[in-house]
């Protein structure tokens, strides 16, 4: 076993699970969850108690993830969405509030970041008033629990009535470039899980598709993964959670399959939030996106129908590939995904159930093989298996990559791309696949292409599917490719380019930060005398200017920064070419 952990801190010197306890029952006594409008409808005290009743009553709920930068702006919005919805036949049972990245962060370091496209809550009032504006209940899940500011955002949400709060998985993959409290958001982390523990109907929330969930090849190891994390959470800190997938599940019974997977390790019966919709499917071409909508509603619908969960169906408005959707997208989704739920009832009883629970019983058997592998390496590390704290950092620091080589459950194969085949390759990889494919055809042959030439790469969030791909061409051509990864920095990638010599920066975005990160990354290399140097940036290039409520295209403004930002791949071998034989004008 070969592995390296990337220690952000020394994990063994953290407070031990009798003092985080004691601190998790102090802070629980001095906070009370609040009543929403929800609540008041439908006589519950948690989300987790209205979704029990409705899975007892055959009743599927339905959700929504909305991401408005102003306090203003997002009442306006869930208001009218929630009254047209009643008005023209339909509902709407819960909504997601995208909150900004900076809400991560304790405030005194919110300076550091610059904001991007997602809610803002800067008062207390703003968060006791988040679930009074409309009989939806709300959900709170991005920068939230499992970053450093995770115990206020904890405590602050709890007390606005906010019951279903995430997101363990970013703890594992969402950064903060510039401010590093890597053990401070360990400690909150654990007292925010174990303060929901606290209290009746909660539910801690983890999307699988924003953590490892992205970074696994194998449905098999994710399936073991979900054991790993509900240990940490149910076992050790006492809490009860649940899993949320979709954004990466393509194949409409896939998706099924892993609701059913994880609800066969759920002991505690605890309800699901909710099933993203599929985005890897939409593209810029809206019709297309309804027909993905319905693909994915109609098996999330399908499954609540014969083994409830409590898992909302969600609708993704089909301009969600390019920009922040409009209220009537969001409207019109849920209107379309209203015929998916009506329909799923005459699908149901003619899918054969025995081959789905095959499949779920493969990926279960082999994820328990995964998660015992997981828990024996670690300790043979010298990690303690029963302190969550030690566990969280420990898996952190190895990375999903080598938990994937080191203990994946696939037959060891040189060939593959992580040392095993696969038992059930993720759908991502598969949609990578067939798109690496197209991207090739259009590309052509560029086999040896772009030999002694040096690329930097990277990405300012999360999403690096598109850095993926450009990583892919350029390695193929034989160039010599810096990937500084995911939420890299301008100061980075100048330090990159200093140390390397590279000519050419790619740069993948989909936070909201487009221009602010070009004129700063132009501006630094104007300091640094890099003039040549070429840039492209592509993914959805927005940001909010000038106080707007919704991010608005600023690919002219980036163009005229001297950045290339067209997004046609077939044109990044040509360009680099250029730039390497001084024939590509600025």
């Amino acid at each position: 076993m070969q592995i390296t952990m990337n220690k952000r801190f020394e994990f063994k010197d953290l407070p031990d699970m009798k003092e985080i306890r004691s601190q998790i029952d102090k802070i629980a006594a001095q906070t009370t969850i609040g009543e929403t409008l929800f609540f008041k409808k439908h006589g519950v005290t948690s989300e987790g108690e209205f979704k029990l009743k409705a899975i007892k009553e055959g009743f599927i709920s339905k959700h929504s993830h909305i991401g408005w930068n102003s306090w203003d702006e997002t009442a306006k919005n869930v208001e009218y969405i929630y009254n047209e919805l009643e008005r023209r036949g339909s509902y709407i049972t819960r909504m997601g509030f995208i909150c900004d990245w900076i809400m991560g962060v304790p405030e005194e370091y919110r300076s550091k970041l610059q904001p991007g496209t997602g809610l803002i809550l800067k008062n207390p009032d703003e968060w006791k008033a988040i679930g009074q504006i409309a009989p939806v209940q709300p959900h709170m899940s991005d920068h939230m629990i499992g970053c450093p500011n995770a115990l206020e955002n904890a405590r602050l949400a709890l007390e606005a009535g906010v019951t279903s709060i995430g997101n363990v998985s970013h703890y594992f993959t969402y950064e903060y470039p510039g401010i590093e409290l890597e053990r401070e958001r360990t400690i909150n982390s654990l007292l925010a899980f174990g303060l929901m523990g606290k209290f009746e109907g909660t539910i801690v929330h983890s999307n699988l598709d924003d953590g490892y969930g992205n970074q696994f090849h194998d449905l098999a190891n994710l399936a073991g993964w979900t054991m790993i994390e509900r240990y940490l959470v149910e076992e050790l800190l006492g809490a009860s959670m649940t899993f949320s997938y979709g954004n990466l599940f393509s194949d409409p019974i896939s998706r099924i399959v892993f609701n059913m997977v994880c609800d066969a390790t759920n002991t505690k019966g605890t309800p699901g939030t909710m099933t993203f919709g599929n985005t890897i499917d939409y593209g810029l071409d809206f019709a297309r996106n309804y027909g993905a909508l319905c693909n994915f509603s109609l098996a999330d619908a399908i499954c609540q129908r014969h083994k409830p969960t409590g898992h909302a169906v969600a609708s993704v408005p089909v301009s969600e590939a390019c920009r922040i959707p409009t209220p009537e997208e969001i409207i019109e989704g849920h209107l379309c995904v209203d015929v998916m739920i009506e329909k799923s009832k005459f699908l149901e009883p003619f899918i054969d159930w025995s081959k789905v629970e095959a499949e779920r019983d493969i990926l279960l058997a082999c994820g328990r093989v995964f998660f015992e592998r997981v828990m024996s390496g670690l300790e043979d590390l010298g990690v303690d298996t029963q302190h969550p704290g030690e566990v969280f950092a420990a898996l952190k620091a190895i990375g999903a990559e080598q938990l994937e080589r080191n203990f994946g459950v696939g037959k060891k194969e040189k060939t593959a791309i992580r040392g095993r085949e696969p038992v059930k390759p993720t759908d991502i990889i598969k949609t990578l696949q067939t798109k690496h494919q197209k991207v090739f055809a259009g590309v052509g042959n560029v086999e040896r292409e772009l030999e002694g030439t040096k690329v930097v790469i990277g990405s300012t969030d999360i999403h690096d599917y598109g850095k993926e791909m450009l990583k892919s061409i350029c390695n193929t051509a034989g160039a010599h490719v810096f990937d500084l990864g995911t939420y890299v920095t301008a100061e980075e990638i100048i330090e990159n380019l200093l140390e390397t010599e590279s000519k050419v920066v790619m740069i993948s975005t989909y936070n909201g930060i487009a221009l602010s990160f070009a004129k700063e990354l132009t501006s630094l290399l104007q300091e640094n005398g890099m003039d040549d140097v070429v840039v492209m940036m592509g993914g959805l290039i927005n940001e909010n200017i000038d106080g707007s409520q919704l991010a608005v295209d600023v690919t002219s403004e980036v163009k005229s920064l001297g950045i290339i930002c067209d997004n046609r791949m077939e044109e990044i071998v040509p360009i680099i070419k250029q730039v390497y034989a001084g024939e590509h004008e600025q």
